[in-house]
């Protein structure tokens, strides 16, 4: 029979009513606290019992302080003896039980017991969480520019949908968090006046269903990514999520720690903390960029064979008689939209050798957009379909402007069908096609023949890869 136990709780840092029942409720089933910890708390088992718990705060204690300061260890002394023995603490956050019946309350006067609380948020929760909520304010603000811009990119991308989406569950969590706050000191304040203290509250299951979400979306990005068959991508997440992340943690934990027990002040702990996080993170940054440059002069993200073979190649539909090609094709995907990047080129070292041949020689290059939420195809056709008239720079020179326009879909077994055009020049091999389900950009070095329009509608307009 195990002797304690681990619980990630999420009360609010001010919901002392709340936490005070599901203590008295933990103690009643034979657990009682004995540490609070950064992200989880642990009981330890006793005789099922019923205790009385108080949850008080200390402004100015710290997560840094080497041990209780003078005048918080007066506090406790008389807290004890009053009955109140210290359960467990975490800086000013701190828990007391008593095991007397009915024992006389640590906190009697609602007033201060209000000012206390909110001077505990303000000089740490409030300011963090603001600076958290400016972030994640600034970042929800790129996402929606990125959107504007590129709906498909941030989308179709793991890598662009879930921070995206990790962001604004923040701005929400934070929000609430912060507006229900404010709230109930509002009125609490007024309580305390008429002599009342006005009972706390959380939004557990909020916070719950947010923590859910962001478990489930982190597993099934690192399965995306995995199942990507991108290998900068792969190595990328697994070192961050299974070795830069941990490291992270362990050292700021594990340095405090450290430099708690040598009793350094908490000034000191404290910046010494922060320098070691800040440069832990820009060495990371620098040691993933240079793997990165490294990697790609050696060819070790070169993408090829198994799932990123494209769909559809040149020799697919006509025999270019050469097989040097560059051949680029990526994948990637969200429950939102799928999409498949394919471009095959000579090599640029062709053109050196010998230019005529390597102007000759036919190249292919089109992006296939599935559409799996049906309320973002106009989205994605909107923006594969901008043109020069979309600019807002007025730079494009008059007989230069570039744009789709509607093309005969028969050829192509669409639904419908556009065509890019260059003003004073005329149609190009470039073509825009919709599919009931994808939409599909397509460009040609050549003009295509119906039976290579046959080939592409069947094996993109309708194929399944």
């Amino acid at each position: 029979m195990r002797e304690t136990k681990r619980r990630m709780e999420t009360f609010s840092f001010y919901d002392r009513t709340g936490t005070e029942r599901h203590l008295e409720r933990m103690a009643e089933k034979g657990w009682l606290l004995d540490r609070i910890g950064q992200f989880f708390w642990t009981y330890r088992r006793i005789e099922p019992r019923k205790l009385s718990f108080s949850v008080c705060y200390f402004p100015k204690a710290s997560q840094f302080d080497p041990e209780p300061s003078e005048e918080q260890q007066t506090f406790y002394d008389f807290c004890e003896h009053s009955g109140w023995v210290l359960a467990a603490s975490n800086a000013q956050l701190q828990v007391f039980c008593n095991e007397r019946e009915n024992p006389v309350p640590i906190e009697t006067d609602p007033v201060l017991e209000v000012e206390s609380i909110h001077r505990t948020m303000k000089k740490s929760l409030i300011p963090s969480q603001l600076g958290l909520l400016a972030v994640a304010v600034l970042n929800a603000g790129l996402t929606v520019w990125r959107l504007s811009g590129d709906p498909i990119g941030v989308l179709s991308s793991p890598a662009g949908l879930f921070p995206s989406l990790c962001w604004v569950l923040l701005l929400v969590l934070i929000g609430v968090e912060l507006g229900s706050y404010f709230r109930w000191h509002r009125r609490a304040v007024l309580a305390a006046e008429r002599g009342e203290f006005l009972e706390t509250g959380s939004h557990r299951k909020l916070q719950i269903g947010a923590l859910v979400l962001i478990a489930a979306g982190t597993v099934w990005f690192i399965l995306s990514v995995a199942l990507s068959g991108s290998r900068v991508m792969t190595v990328m997440t697994v070192i961050l999520f299974f070795v830069y992340v941990p490291m992270l943690f362990l050292l700021i934990w594990g340095l405090r720690k450290w430099l708690k027990h040598r009793k350094a002040p908490a000034k000191i702990n404290m910046i010494i903390t922060l320098v070691a996080a800040l440069v832990t993170a820009y060495a990371f940054v620098g040691v993933m960029t240079f793997g990165l440059i490294f990697g790609a002069g050696r060819g070790w993200w070169r993408e090829d064979g198994g799932r990123n073979r494209p769909p559809l190649t040149v020799e697919d539909l006509l025999d270019p008689g050469y097989d040097g090609y560059d051949l680029r094709c990526t994948r990637e995907g969200t429950p939102l939209l799928g999409r498949i990047y394919v471009q095959q080129d000579p090599p640029i070292s062709l053109a050196k050798e010998d230019l005529a041949r390597y102007q000759a020689l036919p190249s292919i290059k089109y992006t296939w957009v599935q559409v799996r939420a049906p309320f973002l195809y106009e989205l994605c056709l909107d923006s594969l379909r901008y043109d020069d008239d979309d600019r807002e720079d007025g730079q494009v020179p008059e007989g230069h402007k570039r744009y789709y326009e509607p093309d005969d879909p028969a050829p192509w077994s669409a639904d419908r069908a556009f065509r890019w055009v260059i003003q004073d020049i005329g149609p190009r091999d470039i073509y825009l096609l919709c599919y009931p389900d994808r939409i599909l950009e397509v460009g040609f070095s050549w003009a295509p023949t119906p039976e290579q329009m046959a080939v592409v509608a069947e094996t993109l307009g309708r194929g399944k890869f």
